[in-house]
This record gives structure tokens, C-alpha cells and sequence, in this order.
């Protein structure tokens, strides 16, 4: 069903919620008609010297984000939802899974959107000891920049578990780790319904803003992510990217 439209870029028209005409992709079979889609509204810069993505969103601004892929078949059923609907997220990856699928990693910036790494397989850098815990995540990012067209200053921590040793280490190295203020709890295997139940009630209890955190390699990822952008366009809601910032 959610098996969609391809393509190796994203067309800047359709990206813009101001487009009312079908929008012709490379590689696509047919265009995609943005008309009455959420679309981008805009892009914000994050970075090691830039404000916080949440200092720079306003009410009803929100940014998508997915981790742990790249997930084969279902990352591309997300990213063809996501092109369905003319809109753009960011792409939190592992770095052995990016290591076993540099080209989708590769395809997936390609195609608009912001990739940032996830470590490099997963584990709880807070119960590591700091070497062990800065070498994981260097070499995560480096498998993760190896398929980019350049290098990326985006992370998040798996668990989203921080430490301030840690965030030291990010700091020196000019990256900038992305939280989560809304999150869909997929990975309880909960349905759906209930994963967009759980995103809307977190963004209402926030001031209608933040970065929503859903996972692109689970079961029905690309029926959660259609489901949500429907209600968050039926609810007003806009969709903001995340560029990052380049990194001297």
C-alpha cells in the first residue's frame, strides 16, 4: 500500500507549501501533486554556534525525525511516504547499518533529507566507559559521513542518554546533539493509532512545538508516518527541516 513514488531527490517545488500544481521528480514514474499536501514550510540551520532546534521553532512548528536505520526496504517505504507528502525529515543512522547500506544512506540525503549519525551500533554511551563510549561514536560517525556528501555536525544518543562528559566530547568535535520532544513510542510495538495518539498529546503539551522521534527499520514505520502527517496537516501543524551546519 505505502509502497510509493521513488526518487533520488526531492523536487524543491513539491518541498515548498506553496505549491498547488503536480511536481515532476527525477527518476519518477508520474509526478507527485503537492497540491493540499503539508509540504516544508522551512529550514532552520542547526549547529555546534546555533541556537537550539526548539529556540528556533515556533507554535505549531515541528521537525520529523527517524533513528536506527538504514533499513532496506522499509527506510525506502518511509521515504516514499515522505515524498507522497512533499515534506522532509532527518535521518539519525547507525554506523554498522550504514556500513552493510552506504547507498541508501547515500540516497537518503540525496532525496532532501538531513542524515545525522546514531552512534555506531546502538549502544548506551552513558553506561560505557568514555573511551570506549567516544570511540563508538566516532566510529559511527565516521561510517555515517563516509556515504554523505559532506560531513554532518548532527547526533543523537541511543536512549537519548546523555552525559555531561559526553556532550563535552560532541562540543570539541562541533557537533550538535538533536533531542526528542514528542515520541511515538514504536519500538513498544504499539499500534499506529496509538504512536500518533502519543505525538500529538506531547506536542499539545509543549506549545504545539518540537522534534518528533519515530523509527524508520520497525513494522508498519510507513503507515505510522502516513497516518501522522495527515492528522499533523489536518491539526495546522507545519513541517520544518533541519540543515546542517557546515563544520570548520
Amino acid at each position: 500500500m505505502f509502497r510509493l513514488l521513488r526518487t533520488l531527490t526531492i523536487c524543491l517545488c513539491c518541498a515548498s507549501p506553496l505549491a498547488t500544481s503536480a511536481c515532476a521528480q527525477p527518476g519518477a514514474s508520474a509526478p507527485v501533486d503537492c497540491t493540499n499536501k503539508i509540504g516544508t514550510s522551512r529550514e532552520i540551520e542547526v549547529g555546534a554556534k546555533r541556537p537550539s532546534v526548539l529556540e528556533q521553532l515556533s507554535r505549531g512548528e515541528v521537525v520529523l525525525s527517524f533513528d536506527d536505520g538504514p533499513a532496506g526496504r522499509r527506510t525506502r517505504d518511509v521515504l516514499d511516504v515522505l515524498d507522497q507528502h512533499c515534506t522532509r525529515a532527518t535521518f539519525f543512522l547507525q554506523g554498522d547499518r550504514t556500513r552493510r547500506k552506504p547507498k541508501q544512506a547515500a540516497k537518503i540525503e540525496a532525496r532532501g533529507h538531513a542524515v545525522g549519525s546514531h552512534s555506531y551500533d546502538h549502544a548506551n554511551l552513558a553506561e560505557l566507559d568514555l573511551a570506549s563510549a567516544i570511540t563508538n561514536l566516532e566510529r559511527g560517525h565516521e561510517a555515517v559521513n563516509q556515504s554523505l556528501s559532506a560531513p554532518t555536525p548532527l547526533f543523537r544518543y541511543p536512549f537519548l542518554a546523555e552525559s555531561p562528559e559526553l556532550d563535552g566530547v560532541l562540543a570539541k568535535q562541533g557537533l550538535t546533539a538533536i533531542g526528542v520532544d514528542a515520541d511515538g513510542q514504536d519500538w513498544t510495538g504499539n499500534s499506529p493509532d496509538d504512536r500518533v495518539a502519543l505525538i500529538l498529546a506531547a506536542l499539545e503539551s509543549k506549545d504545539r512545538k518540537g522534534v518528533i522521534l519515530l523509527h524508520d527499520p520497525f513494522p508498519q514505520s510507513a503507515e505510522t508516518v502516513e497516518l501522522l502527517l495527515t492528522e499533523l496537516h489536518t491539526q495546522g501543524y507545519q513541517i520544518v527541516a533541519l540543515r546542517g551546519a557546515r563544520q570548520n
